[in-house]
């Protein structure tokens, strides 16, 4: 962290630590999305796969500390109006992230399990002039009916964590989404975690939405 940065953070309370987190999951989950927009292309392979899942795991830690950071903040009662419309604003932001990054995980889980690296399933597509075979989607050659990729159980698992976040977020705390007014048109390449530190709902420009 830069000099002075954390000091910054501090200043600005709770709100301003929910910010930087919020900034660094949206980070992390623009990243497992690329990734996983490569399943099943020619850059596919073992290596993308665990990378993906080393993002996925690096975008649930961050998730779980920025829930906690905003249960608390929302808890224990924000120092002034504005940081308590800035963490709500945030909160509802969570909820967007997490719901895309549910998303995600959702068109992993259904590519691995159509272009699986373990032999069954449709091989990974690839361009060139040697072209490549597509095999059976019956299952292996040895026999037997098709099995789940070890990768697909992995990612069912992250896919409950997720959801269930989102369902515990939902009932844990009574913040209506339609308080927050998006400040963008549609098509201006916005996104559901904006830059630390730029809270539209106060003085600060930059940011997507407000708190009505």
């Amino acid at each position: 962290m830069a000099p002075g940065r954390g000091d910054a953070c501090h200043a600005r309370g709770a709100a301003g630590m929910c910010a930087t987190a919020q900034a660094a999951l949206c980070k992390a989950t623009a990243g497992h999305r690329q990734l996983v927009l490569q399943l099943g292309g020619s850059a596919d392979g073992p290596r993308l796969r665990e990378e993906r899942c080393r993002r996925s795991a690096e975008a649930c830690e961050l998730s779980t500390g920025l829930r906690q950071a905003l249960l608390a903040g929302l808890r224990q009662g924000p120092a002034s109006p504005e940081e308590r419309r800035e963490l709500e604003r945030l909160w509802v932001l969570f909820l967007s992230a997490l719901e895309l990054f549910l998303q995600d995980l959702r068109r992993a889980h259904h590519l691995c399990q159509l272009f699986s690296t373990q032999g069954g399933g449709t091989a990974p597509l690839h361009t060139g002039l040697g072209g490549w075979g597509l095999p059976s989607r019956k299952g292996s050659r040895r026999g037997g009916g098709p099995t789940q990729p070890p990768a697909a159980r992995c990612l069912e698992e992250e896919i409950e964590q997720v959801r269930a976040t989102l369902a515990e977020m939902e009932s844990r705390a009574n913040i209506p989404l339609w308080t927050v007014e998006a400040t963008q048109p549609a098509g201006m390449g916005g996104t559901a975690a904006p830059a630390a530190g730029a809270a539209r709902g106060g003085s600060h420009p930059g940011h997507c939405c407000r708190v009505l």
